[in-house]
């Protein structure tokens, strides 16, 4: 076929510009409609069953994130990082070197939580260069936790207004939570 020749070139810069394209919208959409560009940095999420639940719906959101949690693990636990549940809980933070570590522990604690613990869990995520983020538990949740958690040196998501499942404990869904946490971070 003499005098038609295919824009091979053309079709290249095409693909290329569509392919970035659909990448920015990708990237967009994991933010959320409303939500900011602004970069975050790495964030990590560790903690008990509300961190299970969580984790899954903020990794949908946002661009750098790393979850771990145990269901029915307390601040103990993971500041000792010995019992069963948690024998080697977090080990992972220092290699992946986290902007924002999100901690949400506390319910698990009981009617006595130990201020000590709590500050060995500060101190332990303070040493690897991370800001530390405590989310507080659902807001009708009673739980002791939440003094311990506001008396802490560190900032703190409030808990969730989402209501709350049968077990009165956890949220019927955690995607709006997730939310909430995510734009408190920017």
């Amino acid at each position: 076929m003499t005098g038609l020749a295919f824009p091979w070139k053309a079709v290249l810069i095409g693909g290329a510009v569509i392919g970035t394209g659909v990448a920015i919208v990708q990237a967009v959409k994991k933010l959320g409609p409303g939500s900011t560009t602004k970069p975050i940095g790495r964030v990590a999420l560790i903690g008990d069953s509300y961190a299970v639940g969580l984790g899954p719906e903020l990794d949908k959101i946002l661009p750098e994130f790393k979850f771990e949690g145990h269901v029915g693990t307390t601040v103990s636990q993971w500041a000792d990082r010995v019992r069963s549940a948690c024998d080697q809980c977090g080990d992972w933070l220092t290699g992946y070197v986290p902007d924002i570590v999100l901690v949400s522990l506390g319910v698990n604690d009981g009617a006595t939580p130990s201020r000590y613990d709590y500050v060995r869990i500060v101190n332990g995520l303070s040493k690897i260069g991370a800001k530390i983020k405590w989310i507080e538990p659902p807001a009708a949740v009673n739980t002791t936790s939440r003094a311990m958690i506001r008396s802490l040196a560190v900032p703190t998501i409030p808990g969730t207004q989402t209501p709350l499942a049968a077990d009165g404990l956890h949220p019927k869904s955690y995607t709006q939570w997730a939310r909430e946490i995510a734009s408190a971070l920017g």
